[in-house]
């Protein structure tokens, strides 16, 4: 099991919930360094925006995006624990004057990539399928922040 869904689980009551342990695949995924011969494609790592707004699980999801306009953002990205990814909140579709706390009113699990993805490819992706914005996070389910489709 992934570690943001160990996450939830726990949140959600569930014990005991066994994480995954990382390896060489997710060092790289992760983003950090590695030496590839002949390296030319860039990684999603290359464009990432790490300024996305976060908010804990408890926040009101009304403040959370009230903070997160005020940055230029439409959406804020709910966070537990050291940083896993549990859910999203998106201005559409609450209103700015919800007391609820983000866990209760969040999309839970939003898609995300792997920072190590090939960036191109990924794009290409998410232009095929409308989507204008993908959460990047390590393997252990951390963000590390936001690409978008358009070459920024």
């Amino acid at each position: 099991m992934s570690p943001r869904a160990a996450c939830r689980l726990t949140q959600l009551g569930f014990a005991p919930v066994y994480d995954y342990t990382l390896g060489k695949v997710d060092w790289i995924a992760a983003g950090l360094p590695t030496v590839r011969a002949g390296q030319t494609s860039r990684r999603v790592l290359d464009a990432v925006r790490r300024d996305v707004p976060t908010c804990a699980p408890g926040t009101p999801a009304g403040e959370a995006l009230q903070q997160a306009r005020a940055r230029g953002w439409d959406r804020c990205v709910v966070v537990a624990g050291q940083g896993t990814v549990v859910g999203i909140l998106r201005a559409g579709r609450i209103g700015a004057t919800e007391q609820a706390p983000a866990a209760e009113v969040m999309q839970p699990g939003p898609t995300t990539v792997r920072a190590h993805e090939d960036l191109d490819a990924t794009r290409q992706r998410m232009i095929q399928r409308h989507v204008a914005r993908l959460l990047v996070t390590t393997p252990d389910g951390s963000l590390i922040g936001v690409v978008e489709a358009a070459d920024s």
